[in-house]
């Protein structure tokens, strides 16, 4: 039987000690310091910071919910709302209601 590599060279390869060239992630840690480890390839953040996310799925907007507050909404509200308050002044008007 083989002995065990009792040296641990390999290990020197893949640290990512304080000189290695490569880009970090930098990212804020809860210590209040800049994340060191190395940014995924073609990324500015480590995959523990979000290097590895690919973006909401399904709508372009992940913020969105609904459409209840969007300019056109709130528009066409407006727009009913006057509406209808041309139409209760028309019929206090003529009488139809107090």
């Amino acid at each position: 039987m083989k002995p065990l590599k009792t040296t641990r060279s390999w290990l020197s390869e893949w640290h990512f000690g304080s000189d290695w060239p490569g880009r970090r992630c930098g990212a804020k840690t809860r210590r209040g310091t800049a994340c060191q480890k190395p940014a995924l390839r073609g990324k500015n953040r480590c995959q523990l910071h979000g290097g590895k996310s690919t973006g909401a799925k399904g709508k372009g907007n992940g913020n969105y919910r609904h459409g209840r507050f969007t300019k056109e909404a709130i528009a066409n509200r407006q727009t009913a709302n006057a509406r209808v308050r041309e139409l209760a002044r028309v019929a206090r008007e003529l009488g139809i209601i107090d």
